[in-house]
């Protein structure tokens, strides 16, 4: 091959491709590029040298919906790595077989009406040859299930639920079935009807772009600012690097789980990139203390990220809790308040987090405790369970107010930003707060539907506030 080898003892390219599997074909189309491709989706591996080293790139699309499942990228500089990483990459392409199947959540009242037109469509998809499943399910079960559908049908009788539904559920294409497909049980019309409005949301989705925020104050540094977000299927890890306020390098990176080698990984690409970085900030989900200490919110176990990165990398590394992060952000955005509180809820999370900000200032509280609604949240009094509630839109409006109550009545907000895709009408939420505090004391709300810009430009203002009191020390 033409392409100069980092200066290891394997050729990892050769190692590929001695790799033959059944479940994949191994196409080289060059000496930058290898696929593995198969029925249900393909995997790209790209090699790109910089200098004397090499960058390995991992994407993963699937064939179902042209969306990308898996995502990113590391310098090739350890074997044992290397090899971890194609194995992961492997087991989520072979994992995409169980999922090539478009999966179809029919829903009405009670469930029984669907359910016998759900066994109509999979006989007649079958029939067709159309690689389509249908269940069907009461519309009070329908945010517990969908996690595992690409669609949601309803029935005509709940089509007030569309709107709603649309709002809440932003990663599905969410339809109500034709009165009159729905009446006759027209099989093949429905069918047809389903096959047309996937065909224009893939074909719609695949335009949208990500929309990047610029709200900051004027720096003259180089910023890596990266974003920890978890949800219920995978890790997405948002990074974005700005020198003197312009954005020169951004992407995410998806993948099943979350590593502390996947943010290493970011760190030594970027910097074989673009050779140098003044200060990295690293937003992520725990109670983090001093700007350094994560404590993660599952085993109570205690990372001491700052010093480790510092000492690795050798450069000032800024690292806070990602609710913080955004909350700065809205601040951003909205200068005109001193006292905000931003409420993090994400799709099918019993406990959120909390950003706040008083006083111009973040609050944190002792040793990164404040916001950290958990401690609290589940010895509330409750109609239900808090893991039950985060199944239903009333149920979470609940989680929400009883969340943002006791903040409000400490701080009293001007404003509070919101970002829950369950509850996403600001006039619910101050209905309901309602109950317990007078209108004269309600802040201002707002809607988030996308929380990972709020991060991103609240990390970097971070680390120019850290980087300006380091000059101002020196």
């Amino acid at each position: 091959m033409d392409m100069k080898k980092t200066e290891l003892s394997f050729d990892f390219q050769a190692w590929i491709q001695k790799h033959h599997s059944d479940d994949y074909r191994i196409i080289v189309d060059n000496d930058k590029l290898i696929r593995l491709v198969t029925d249900y989706g393909e995997a790209s591996i790209r090699f790109t040298m910089i200098e004397d080293s090499t960058i390995v790139e991992f994407s993963i699309v699937s064939q179902k919906d042209d969306e990308v499942k898996f995502y990113l990228h590391f310098e090739l500089n350890d074997e044992e790595h290397a090899k971890q990483l194609y194995d992961e990459m492997v087991e989520t392409l072979i994992g995409l077989k169980d999922k090539k199947t478009l999966q179809v959540l029919l829903s009405c009242s009670a469930g029984l009406t669907t359910s016998m037109f759900a066994e109509n469509l999979n006989e007649v998809a079958k029939m067709l040859g159309l690689d389509y499943h249908f269940d069907a399910v009461s519309y009070l079960s329908i945010y517990e299930e969908v996690e595992k559908y690409d669609v949601v049908l309803i029935a005509p009788q709940i089509g007030y639920m569309l709107n709603r539904l649309k709002e809440s559920l932003t990663d599905k294409l969410v339809l109500q079935i034709p009165t009159s497909v729905f009446a006759t049980y027209d099989a093949s019309g429905a069918l047809r009807y389903i096959q047309n409005e996937v065909e224009q949301y893939y074909a719609s989705k695949a335009k949208t772009t990500q929309k990047h925020h610029s709200h900051c104050t004027e720096y003259e540094n180089r910023i890596l600012s990266i974003v920890i977000s978890n949800n219920k299927a995978q890790t997405r890890i948002y990074y974005r690097l700005s020198d003197k306020c312009e954005i020169i390098d951004h992407n995410m990176i998806i993948k099943p789980s979350l590593n502390i080698y996947d943010l290493y990984d970011i760190i030594d690409t970027v910097l074989l990139k673009h050779q140098y970085v003044d200060i990295i900030g690293i937003a992520t989900p725990g109670v983090v203390k001093d700007d350094q200490q994560l404590r993660n919110s599952i085993d109570e176990k205690i990372l001491d990220i700052k010093n480790d990165f510092e000492k690795k990398y050798g450069v000032k590394v800024l690292v806070c809790n990602n609710a913080n992060a955004a909350v700065m952000g809205f601040a951003l955005e909205h200068p005109e308040y001193q006292n905000i509180v931003f409420h993090s809820q994400p799709f099918g999370f019993a406990i959120g987090g909390q950003g706040v900000i008083f006083h111009g200032e973040i609050v944190h509280g002792r040793n990164g405790v404040a916001g950290e609604v958990r401690y609290f949240l589940r010895r509330m009094q409750f109609s239900d369970d808090c893991s039950k509630l985060a199944w239903t839109q009333a149920g979470v409006l609940e989680l929400v107010t009883k969340s943002l109550l006791p903040t409000l009545c400490i701080m009293g907000p001007e404003a509070v930003a919101l970002y829950s895709p369950m509850v996403q009408d600001m006039h619910e939420v101050k209905n309901k707060l309602l109950s317990f505090l007078p209108e004269d004391f309600m802040p201002e709300f707002y809607s988030i539907k996308e929380v990972s810009p709020y991060m991103l430009d609240g990390l970097t203002k971070l680390c120019v506030d850290v980087l300006e009191s380091k000059n101002n020390e020196d």
